[in-house]
């Protein structure tokens, strides 16, 4: 038997717990303030999938919409409140959303979400882009350390890879292997389990074939998947995996709101590792912050990273950036073309537009000169929107 399934024990008492309604995330859960609307608070979500599954309810198409909204990026759930494991309602939802497909619905999101998937592997396949980063990084076949260089910052990261090197080689580290790879989480995500676990077991055998025994990770997703996620997928490894963040001094900038993602603060706890990497020479607590989103007067930070900060988007390509080749619900309700909210696909578009808008709005109330983004898919949906560059960096650019 799988171990992601709700027919292991184990998962479906986390599931009956999800269920269970936490009052205190409401002022704070990005799908629900985006649309202030209960079916999009999670222990509602965790309700529907839960009555499907046990044949209380049938599957509809509404049912459906609701369980493949959720960004996932553990905002507004019931561990923050006390203290439990952050991992529940994302499981939950990713073989919610495997049942729901197993049922009939959102087959061609999930057709073009695997056609997606193969487009990633073929893109990671650059041989000039990989070449750059190859002249870029101090490699040795016969080190055992490797590299993950995932296929979202090979893509949209491609000026960090000069910092990368020297922060390597200042470590006196050399990379066997760097890929770039295509971790499949987007597969998990749109509850495609056994073939995001395929692609994360074939990794691990790569690298134990070249005699890796430590991954040093870019991303938070790619942390988690190879450390909190792997046991799930009924997955083992000797190797160790380490963040780019464990081995860091600091970062190089100053004035700076710091952006941790959602990954790196709630589903890895390193909000305080960040704070610490952006500590300030001086600080003063400022009394107006909001309780969960503390600010500071200081000369590097001017937030105080905690599990609460708001979430900008998803970080794994969603259903609804997957197949957004037609015109956005956003750009429809403001052009007055449509009455009522939009559902399916476009609805999670809206939401998502709404969820960035709604978290930029939030940050933009504390005072400071710089972004300091720590997510490759937060930086790309910010210059989607058109932040000013000049006023953002990414943290692989300033890291030491």
């Amino acid at each position: 038997m799988r171990k992601l399934s709700f027919e292991n024990p184990e998962m479906l008492d986390i599931l009956t717990h999800q269920v269970i309604h936490m009052d205190q995330g409401i002022s704070y859960a990005p799908e629900y303030i985006a649309t202030r609307e209960m079916k999009h608070y999670p222990s509602r979500t965790a309700q529907i999938i839960r009555a499907v599954h046990k044949g209380e309810l049938p599957a509809s198409q509404y049912g459906a919409d609701m369980v493949f909204a959720p960004i996932l990026s553990g905002q507004g759930e019931r561990w923050q409140n006390f203290g439990e494991d952050p991992n529940g309602y994302i499981l939950t939802v990713m073989l919610g959303r495997e049942l729901f497909y197993q049922k009939g619905f959102y087959k061609e999101e999930i057709a073009a979400l695997k056609e997606a998937a193969a487009a990633a592997v073929i893109r990671t396949h650059d041989e000039k882009k990989v070449d750059a980063w190859a002249q870029a990084l101090p490699l040795n076949e016969s080190s055992h350390t490797g590299l993950l260089l995932d296929e979202e910052t090979f893509s949209c990261a491609a000026g960090s890879r000069e910092r990368v090197g020297t922060f390597l080689k200042k470590r006196g580290m050399e990379i066997a292997a760097f890929g770039p790879y295509f971790t499949g989480f987007d597969l998990l995500a749109g509850g495609c389990i056994d073939e995001g676990t395929a692609v994360i077991k074939e990794l691990l055998a790569g690298w134990k074939a070249k005699g890796i025994t430590r991954m040093i990770t870019l991303t938070g997703q790619s942390q988690y998947i190879f450390t909190a996620l792997l046991r799930w997928l009924g997955l083992e490894t000797d190797i160790e995996f380490l963040s780019i963040l464990d081995l860091a001094q600091g970062f190089d900038t100053e004035n700076a709101y710091l952006y941790g993602g959602s990954f790196f603060t709630r589903y890895l706890r390193k909000d305080a590792a960040l704070n610490a990497l952006l500590a300030n020479t001086e600080e003063e607590p400022l009394p107006r912050a909001p309780e969960f989103l503390p600010e500071v007067d200081g000369d590097k930070r001017r937030n105080v990273v905690g599990i609460w900060t708001p979430p900008l988007c998803a970080e794994y390509h969603t259903l609804a950036q997957i197949t957004a080749g037609e015109e956005t619900a956003a750009q429809n309700a403001s052009a007055g073309q449509q009455d009522e909210k939009p559902a399916g696909i476009a609805g999670q578009r809206a939401l998502e537009e709404q969820i960035y808008a709604d978290s930029l709005a939030l940050i933009g109330e504390t005072a400071f000169g710089r972004l300091l983004v720590c997510d490759p898919f937060a930086w790309q949906a910010l210059l989607h929107h058109g932040y000013p560059e000049k006023k953002m960096v990414y943290y692989l650019d300033v890291i030491r």
